[in-house]
């Protein structure tokens, strides 16, 4: 049924009077006049009671009236919702992220801007380790995900984009003879038992950890590994060992736990950007922007 005559039953049932629903609806009334009659003989159905010389509705027009509105409702609102989704104002936003990643002040930052400038996308967060991100975009369950350098070879159908870069620290139990210090060089601490994170080899922090290290001239003795950060510094507070974290981990407040800044000029944290080549998600396309921006 065309939807055209289903809007002009609604204007004559809402005026009842054929010559003030043909002026709303900018058309002569003979033609609206013509096409409630061709409306009443498709559906069967007597829609106005023409009594007296004025119009009325009969309990089927009634009927007919409400799911008119409703149907006329839901097809405005799906018009809009697939403009708005071809355009990427709605939709859902598969992302993923290292935890550490919501530390840093960037992302929540794009997060909030995103969300305030189209309320309408959803964003699906997973967490996860470098590898896990990393396969999860290559098989499509993320359209984007965030991870710490280094990274791995990409396929040519991938691309990494840098999305920033931080400090790191020393996380100390408060017990520690150094605990008092503000910045302490990696050689004052080469000696002590060390968390790492437990990411793939040749991937993320636990990498990064090891080739700072390697730098500083020394192998670090690790005597625990966690998934995430917030574990590497809760093993921290428990006083297994000290731990090397991007500067925004300082954000995990426990009571025994503090952090030293790192004297040594060292190659900073990096966060990176991954998602496909070819990007086909609008949604993905406003983030990136709201990046750019």
């Amino acid at each position: 049924m065309q939807f055209r005559l289903m809007r002009n039953f609604i204007a004559v049932a809402e005026e009842l009077h054929m010559h003030r629903a043909a002026e709303r609806l900018n058309m002569a009334q003979p033609a609206l006049s013509q096409q409630i009659k061709t409306l009443e003989e498709r559906l069967g159905v007597t829609l106005f009671s023409r009594a007296n010389r004025r119009l009325t509705l009969t309990p089927a027009g009634e009927a007919f009236l409400n799911k008119s509105r409703v149907a006329i409702a839901m097809t405005e609102q799906a018009i809009l919702d697939a403009r708005q989704t071809a355009r990427g104002e709605q939709g859902l936003l598969n992302l993923g992220c290292v935890s550490s990643a919501m530390f840093d002040s960037r992302l929540p930052a794009v997060l909030r801007e995103l969300h305030a400038k189209w309320p309408a996308i959803n964003i699906s967060l997973m967490t996860g380790n470098v590898q896990n991100l990393y396969a999860a975009v290559q098989s499509n369950q993320l359209d984007v995900a965030i991870i710490r350098a280094p990274l791995p070879l990409l396929p040519d159908d991938l691309q990494s984009r840098p999305f920033t870069t931080e400090k790191t620290v020393l996380a100390l139990p408060r017990q520690h003879s150094l605990a008092g210090s503000a910045a302490l060089t990696l050689a004052s601490v080469k000696d002590e038992k060390w968390i790492s994170l437990r990411d793939p080899e040749g991937m993320g922090l636990e990498q990064y950890f090891y080739d700072v290290c390697s730098g500083a001239g020394f192998q670090p003795h690790v005597v625990q590994n966690a998934t995430d950060v917030p574990t590497v510094i809760s093993l921290v507070a428990a006083g297994f060992g000290i731990a090397l974290l991007p500067a925004s981990a300082r954000a995990v407040s426990l009571e025994n736990v503090v952090y030293a800044d790192i004297i040594d000029r060292l190659k900073e944290s990096e966060l990176t950007l991954v998602c496909h080549r070819v990007i086909r998600s609008e949604v993905l396309k406003r983030f990136l922007h709201t990046l750019e921006g």
